[in-house]
């Protein structure tokens, strides 16, 4: 029995094989609502096997949740989300590349480690800069928040997005996108990203396994089997952006002609935690357990 098998228990019972794990959760660490001994408190209270955070670009509120996980006996995958850019098409497009690394120490890693760093740094530079733009437009926001998150995680816009909500600027998150924080919008900033390559790269080199996150949002199918080629291991199938119907079953076939391993997970930031999940059998494949 290898350590990851000590890790999950007994992976062969039905229990497990027929378990729910939601592969994509966002804690206050990033842009979440919940912290994480809070999140993983709701997934036991939602019936969940277990769950992965997925922070951005941090793996911060990791060693919090592992400890909240053990106490309240849910399996913890760690995990996080890394922000990409393929800048070589006509027209640049963002992919986001979930890494997974299974077990209960954090990965030892510091090269991942050390670009996460700069990449929080970009962040926090980049939220001000959007925060000023939203004064200009006449919605202003105290920048306190920023220092506060700088100091103990990730800044992002997803944050910037709950400020507005609080402060009644905008009534949805879709609109924060639609409207302000979305690419081409009066209050966008570019953001320094990794190539998707190198975010593949990274995860592998630190023992993770890499999943592409919702590759609808991407829609640009003809890159996942260049990511295949250099050594991806699964695609995110399940997602708010692709209930149930002809675009969940596009990526499950597309997973399959492509010998990749299918997850689920709800992108969970203030609601939907365990709307999309991942069984115990598809987790098993994905860590290339028997």
């Amino acid at each position: 029995m290898n350590n990851i098998e000590k890790w999950l228990g007994d992976v062969r019972s039905d229990e497990f094989l027929q378990g729910r794990f939601d592969m994509h959760v966002h804690t206050t660490t990033s842009d979440g609502l919940w912290s994480p001994t809070d999140i993983v408190r709701l997934a036991k209270e939602r019936g969940l096997s277990g769950l992965a955070i997925t922070d951005h670009d941090t793996l911060d509120g990791l060693a919090e949740a592992a400890e909240a996980a053990e106490k309240m006996g849910v399996k913890l995958i760690f995990g996080v989300e890394l922000s990409t850019e393929v800048t070589e098409a006509d027209e640049p497009y963002e992919v986001h590349m979930l890494g997974y690394f299974p077990g209960l120490e954090l990965p030892d890693a510091p090269q991942l480690l050390a670009r996460l760093r700069e990449q929080q740094q970009s962040r926090r530079g980049r939220g001000l800069k959007m925060v000023e733009k939203l004064a200009e437009l006449g919605m202003p926001l105290d920048t306190g928040f920023l220092q506060e998150y700088a100091e103990n995680g990730s800044v992002g816009r997803g944050l910037i997005a709950r400020k507005m909500l609080e402060a009644g600027y905008v009534q949805t998150r879709e609109e924060v996108f639609s409207k302000w924080l979305g690419q081409g919008c009066p209050a966008y900033v570019p953001h320094q990203r990794l190539q998707p390559m190198e975010a593949l790269r990274l995860v592998q080199a630190s023992g993770g396994m890499a999943v592409m996150a919702h590759p609808a949002q991407a829609a640009h199918d003809e890159l996942v089997p260049q990511l295949v080629a250099a050594g991806l291991n699964g695609l995110e199938c399940r997602h708010p952006d692709q209930p149930a119907g002809a675009l969940q079953e596009h990526y499950l076939q597309l997973a399959a002609s492509l010998g990749l391993s299918v997850t689920g997970g709800s992108d969970c930031h203030d609601s939907g935690l365990g709307d999309f999940t991942t069984s115990g059998a598809e987790l098993l494949k994905l860590f290339k357990i028997k």
